[in-house]
């Protein structure tokens, strides 16, 4: 009969565990290695580790190795493909799901490469909401007078000696040529304003005199709920609620009675004698009579020339309002702004923005700024583009012109050359970094007009309007014909009629018909009413909303692990822990070998009283020392080590 010795032992113990012993006695050092837990044994080392754990493990233990894990995990898993090949006992059906799961996992991956990509492009909708029982801001109202200039100014300065700068500036501009492309503008009012500066802008108009009559909300309005804002080619312009107070007007009712209600004089007044304006084919905009009205968002810059409506005198306007609002998404759905226009108290818009881009790009390549742009923080201590800066000396004869020459203007030319280029393509937007703002509202508007003020009553209403100022205004002389019309008494001395209800039947003579006619021309050529007021609370919002969240891409993914591979969350918690206990199994045979000593001493033991016992000359069968007989089976059973004993005949 074969027996272990204790050296047959440790090599058969440490190399069906994954050890490796230093020595072949007992004590000697042993080294351990991780090759065993993932049962990566050749064939005769997994059969002695079988041998082994049957040996010293009892009935209904399982070592748990990495193997053992995976296919404990995928014979319960959720995901029916891995459970099919874990569970499944012919080799042909394994392989049948092992492909069809590798075509689901591929096809599951294409599928969510796709929904992230769809993801990643961050589009969005927009939804418009009607919102109600809610109050509405009263925008700004921005009201220029078409003409810039006030003819009673212009009437004092035409008293005044020759000397002054208006006068020599008119003297230069007939005397010296520009070119036919440039002298339309040298001879406009911005070039006015560009090369005379602060007198230019003393003959403009007062709010004093311009504003006749304010009313808002049922309540007086007063000078000081306007501020000036100068434009190149209105001048002194005045805005209404233009957000500087810090309160917003919010409105509770509609109607004109519930809005603004604003009486402007314009001061047509007749041109001084021998005097005369030049008229510049090149502008839409000027020589016309009435206000320049825009309707804006507090807070934000007006822009008379291209968001202005034009309101004619002798007119009750009416300008009814729906208030819109936009709301927009920031990054990474989209690249609104919350800042506000650099260098300036304004609120930022998209139009705003690229004026003072444009204004930048003059100025960097004519050295000049534009009368007709905004100013901006780059055109502070940058002169105008139309000035000529000798002109004076031109006038005077010492900057080497003769009348008649012609003197370069090559500033404007660059200004104009570089307007044109930027009106004709809008490729200079990418550089300017302009973005819509987050929250902006705008509004919807309809306009009506009435004759006003009627004859009837346009006597009382210069009373109403003027009071006892009426005698310095230009239009105490429609006041006196009006006044004339008027009175009885006077007519009846004219009449040489005593009765005054003859009088008043009787109708007026030609002389009296022009009187009327003259006073009512002179009240409709400078008069006219505006009013602006919200004809509809509902604010129509339109918000910005993404088009595939991340909420969406979560579901489609499920939805897509779940088609193709029948994948949800808990199967991947089941993957989790798969990982996690390999980690500890991991963990476990690298850092604590196991503890052998006792199953080896008692295998030794064993192993000695078995190896006595043969040398004794007993057999299996024989009655030993302890009192009973013991076979082959009896024996194992006893050991619990599935070896094999047999006798080897002697020769």
């Amino acid at each position: 009969m074969k027996v272990h010795t204790t050296d047959q032992y440790h090599a058969m113990r440490s190399q069906g565990n994954g050890y490796v012993t230093s020595g072949r006695g007992h004590n000697e050092h042993m080294n351990y290695t991780g090759m065993g837990k993932f049962n990566a044994y050749p064939d005769h080392m997994r059969m002695v580790r079988q041998r082994n754990s049957s040996m010293f493990h009892p009935p209904g233990y399982h070592h748990k190795n990495a193997l053992t894990l995976i296919t404990e995990l995928g014979s319960e898993s959720n995901a029916h493909g891995l459970a099919k090949i874990v569970t499944s006992s012919d080799t042909k059906r394994k392989v049948i799901w092992a492909l069809m799961v590798i075509i689901g996992f591929t096809a599951a991956t294409l599928q969510l490469s796709l929904l992230v990509r769809k993801y990643l492009l961050f589009q969005v909708v927009e939804l418009s909401e009607i919102k109600d029982s809610m109050p509405v801001e009263f925008p700004a109202i921005t009201v220029c007078n078409n003409d810039p200039f006030s003819v009673r100014k212009l009437r004092l300065l035409f008293e005044k000696p020759d000397d002054t700068e208006l006068m020599q500036w008119l003297n230069f501009t007939q005397k010296f040529n520009f070119g036919a492309e440039h002298t339309p503008h040298l001879t406009s009012i911005r070039a006015f304003y560009e090369n005379l500066g602060e007198e230019a802008r003393s003959i403009s108009h007062d709010l004093d005199d311009f504003l006749i009559h304010c009313r808002f909300n049922q309540e007086k309005c007063h000078i000081s709920n306007f501020t000036t804002f100068f434009d190149g080619n209105y001048f002194n312009c005045f805005t209404f609620n233009g957000g500087e107070q810090g309160e917003k007007l919010l409105m509770h009712a509609t109607g004109p009675q519930n809005g603004l209600s604003l009486i402007l004089s314009l001061d047509n007044d007749e041109p001084p004698l021998g005097s005369y304006g030049v008229y510049n084919l090149e502008s839409n905009i000027l020589h016309s009579a009435g206000a320049r009205v825009v309707v804006h968002a507090p807070n934000t810059m007006p822009s008379p020339v291209d968001h202005g409506l034009d309101i004619p005198p002798g007119y009750s306007s009416s300008i009814g309002l729906k208030a819109n609002l936009h709301t927009r998404l920031s990054e990474p759905y989209g690249n609104c702004s919350t800042a506000r226009l650099p260098g300036m108290d304004y609120a930022n818009t998209f139009f705003s923005c690229l004026q003072v881009c444009k204004q930048r790009i003059i100025i960097e390549e004519c050295k000049c700024k534009s009368s007709a742009l905004p100013d901006g923080p780059f055109g502070k201590n940058v002169s105008f583009c139309g000035a000529i800066p000798n002109w004076k000396n031109i006038l005077a004869g010492r900057g080497g012109y003769k009348p008649g020459d012609r003197v370069p203007v090559t500033s404007f030319a660059c200004e104009d050359r570089k307007m044109k280029e930027l009106s004709n393509d809008r490729a200079y937007e990418t550089s300017c970094q302009c973005y819509q703002p987050c929250g902006e509202t705008f509004y919807q508007k309809a306009v009506s007009l009435s004759y006003w003020p009627l004859e009837f009553y346009q006597l009382y209403a210069l009373q109403l309007f003027y009071g006892s100022d009426i005698k310095q205004s230009f239009m105490h002389e429609a006041y006196t014909l009006l006044n004339e019309l008027s009175n009885i008494s006077g007519l009846m001395k004219e009449r040489n009629d005593t009765r005054a209800e003859d009088i008043i039947k009787e109708s007026l003579t030609l002389t009296e018909k022009e009187k009327g006619q003259r006073a009512s021309n002179l009240i409709r050529q400078n008069l006219l009413r505006l009013n602006v007021y919200m004809e509809d609370l509902s604010v129509v919002e339109y918000r910005q909303l993404p088009a595939y969240g991340l909420a969406d891409l979560f579901a489609d993914i499920g939805g897509t692990l779940g088609l193709w591979m029948g994948i949800s969350v808990l199967t991947i918690m089941e993957l989790v822990e798969l990982i996690i206990r390999l980690f500890f199994l991991l963990f476990n045979s690298e850092t604590k070998p196991p503890n052998f000593q006792d199953e080896e001493q008692e295998y030794v033991a064993s192993n000695g009283m078995l190896a006595n016992h043969l040398h004794s000359g007993h057999g299996p069968g024989h009655h030993t020392g302890q009192g009973h007989d013991m076979n082959e089976k009896e024996f194992v059973d006893a050991s619990g080590f599935d070896f094999k004993m047999h006798t080897e005949t002697m020769a």
